[in-house]
């Protein structure tokens, strides 16, 4: 399943000041993705607004939700099913429905 994440932290608990800090939050995210077999697929920021978005692929919900585990020390986070739009409409085109 597709997830879209929005990961929201202040500027108070930012780990950007720190590599320490960065490790123990987004760095340690990827590592434990990567041990879930959890596919990030992109990962955005606005860095003015500490935020960042990412669009990622499991088969479970609680892996995802334990990848996120070390950022949410700092922040919180939002996670929604998505579909990949781009593959619903070509099937819709050459399937349409009555």
């Amino acid at each position: 399943m597709l997830l879209h994440v929005t990961h929201v932290h202040t500027p108070e608990t930012c780990p950007s000041d720190s590599p320490e800090k960065i490790k123990a939050t987004f760095g340690q995210m990827l590592s434990t993705a990567d041990e879930l077999d959890v596919t990030i697929h992109s990962m955005y920021s606005i860095n003015i607004a500490h935020t960042m978005y990412m669009v990622v692929e499991s088969d479970s919900a609680e892996s995802i939700s334990r990848m996120m585990d070390p950022t949410l020390k700092i922040a919180h986070a939002e996670i929604t099913p998505i579909v990949d739009a781009h593959e619903v409409m070509s099937r819709l085109m050459d399937n349409p429905v009555n």
